[in-house]
């Protein structure tokens, strides 16, 4: 019988993507992560139950593939199967949230020119975002996209340099008392860099806390 794993004080950031505390020597007990960079550790979690009353998340310890370990006690829990069903259109399921063609547009972009590890943080992000904020992805003239109806978040992919950089709508000053990542000024608006999984939580915090219009 394969041992259960209790999670307590867990904060939900979005469906299927939870923060919960996990020393990074713990994290190391589910095998050789793929990555060590970053404050947080990253897992991903293919069998696992939320509690959102008692704030409890289970999942079984042979379940688990560890994919960043980080450098202090907080871990971010993804559920594998929601993933797979919100980008895999062959595996269709009522939960899953439909990829619009400028979605699919970005992720066959961060597939092919950023590193495994940078491709896979994308598309996290995105299914975040998917998952309280239904819409779509709108290419530009380059390697940038705008989110549609609503532009409250916009995201440049940078091959060269394996980053994202994201500006999201409102001054500096909206999001300085919740950011964990460095935030600088962009004609008005607020601009950040994703380098790793561990940066998404804090990502998709700042992208929910932009000033929306719609």
């Amino acid at each position: 019988m394969s041992l259960l794993i209790t999670a307590t004080n867990v904060t939900e950031l979005g469906n299927g993507m939870w923060l919960f505390d996990m020393p990074p020597h713990q994290v190391r007990h589910f095998g050789r992560p793929s990555s060590a960079t970053g404050p947080r550790s990253v897992l991903l979690l293919n069998d696992c139950e939320f509690d959102p009353e008692q704030q409890h998340l289970r999942f079984k310890i042979d379940e688990v593939t560890a994919l960043n370990v980080g450098t202090t006690s907080q871990a971010v829990g993804i559920d594998a199967q929601l993933q797979d069903e919100a980008f895999l259109p062959s595996k269709p399921a009522t939960h899953a949230v439909s990829a619009g063609p400028g979605d699919r547009n970005f992720l066959q972009l961060v597939r092919s020119e950023l590193s495994a590890d940078l491709a896979r943080a994308a598309e996290e992000l995105l299914a975040g975002v998917r998952v309280k904020s239904p819409g779509d992805l709108k290419r530009g003239q380059s390697r940038n996209f705008s989110e549609t109806p609503d532009n409250f978040w916009y995201v440049i992919v940078q091959p060269r340099i394996n980053e994202l950089s994201i500006t999201v709508r409102g001054p500096v000053d909206h999001f300085k008392p919740m950011s964990e990542l460095v935030i600088k000024d962009d004609r008005g608006n607020t601009r950040f860099k994703v380098r790793s999984e561990a940066d998404v939580p804090a990502a998709l915090k700042l992208i929910f806390h932009a000033i929306r219009k719609c």
